[in-house]
């Protein structure tokens, strides 16, 4: 009796059926053969496989593990383990990595939203082109902070190599835009027009923060204005602050804050870039 006889009787399958059955192709059932996964329970001298239904059964089961992430060698082991032991522990890996992917890709959605309404925020100023002066409280807030010499160039603070390496050393992801922080208006001013002077660069961390890496931004009553344009006319804006500030008995508590919402980030058409400015009112 011929193998092709022996399979009718035993109600085996030749590998094309078994494709078709299975929904995956002939060389991949090959595959599974050399790696021991799924072997046939029967070969003909002529070199064809026969497989039976309970053979086949193996299909949805390696496509089920495949799916869960297990390599075709992790899912031949499990399946020819004597002990629950080891299928735990490769669930266990896989779960862990399951977690650390679904924490990257979170930290890669985060920082979409806020590039997004950041990006939403300065067409909407783009649009209006506002050069009113606004009273805002904003909460206290921890960010990453990293205090370096402005050296007369915004485009190589807000696109910082040393806070991008800082950012790295500290094992932390950032979103949100770039601030400066200035110690007095008369440092922005300076930088502004091309000085050099202390600055902090800071960014909000996507990662939990150790204390000491923290600068916490206070609490309080903000002065508030756009600038739309080079940021070396920044000046502009911080003219009607003060102006405002006199007008309206406001007293400066000292540190100036520019919030980046377009810039280098997104565009290198200065027409494009718009910034907030923001001084810290003294309260009683």
């Amino acid at each position: 009796m011929n193998a092709s006889e022996r399979a009718r009787r035993c109600g085996l399958y030749q590998i094309g059926e078994v494709s078709k059955i299975g929904g995956i192709s002939q060389r991949t059932l090959r595959h599974y053969d050399e790696l021991g996964l799924m072997q046939p329970d029967l070969v003909g001298d002529n070199g064809y496989r026969y497989y039976s239904l309970q053979t086949m059964l193996k299909i949805p089961v390696i496509n089920y593990l495949k799916m869960m992430g297990l390599s075709l060698e992790e899912i031949a082991s499990m399946m020819q383990h004597s002990s629950l032991r080891q299928a735990r522990s490769l669930l266990t890996k896989h779960l862990e990595e399951c977690d650390e992917q679904a924490r990257l890709l979170a930290e890669k959605r985060e920082a979409i939203v806020e590039w997004s309404e950041l990006v939403d925020e300065a067409n909407m100023v783009l649009r209006a082109k506002p050069k009113n002066v606004n009273v805002k409280y904003l909460p206290q807030q921890e960010l990453l902070g990293l205090k370096t010499r402005f050296s007369g160039s915004f485009a190589e603070s807000v696109v910082s190599l040393e806070f991008a390496s800082y950012v790295q050393g500290v094992e932390n992801a950032i979103a949100g835009p770039v601030i400066l922080r200035f110690s007095s208006v008369e440092d922005a001013v300076t930088a502004a027009t091309g000085g050099e002077c202390d600055v902090w660069l800071l960014q909000k961390p996507i990662r939990p923060i150790d204390p000491k890496n923290a600068f916490v931004r206070p609490e309080g009553m903000y002065l508030s204005t756009y600038h739309v344009g080079p940021f070396e006319k920044l000046d502009e804006a911080y003219g009607r602050l003060l102006d405002f500030a006199q007008e309206n008995d406001y007293k400066i508590a000292g540190p100036a804050v520019e919030r980046f919402v377009s810039d280098y980030w997104t565009t290198y058409n200065s027409d494009l870039f718009v910034a907030e400015v923001l001084l810290l009112t003294e309260t009683e």
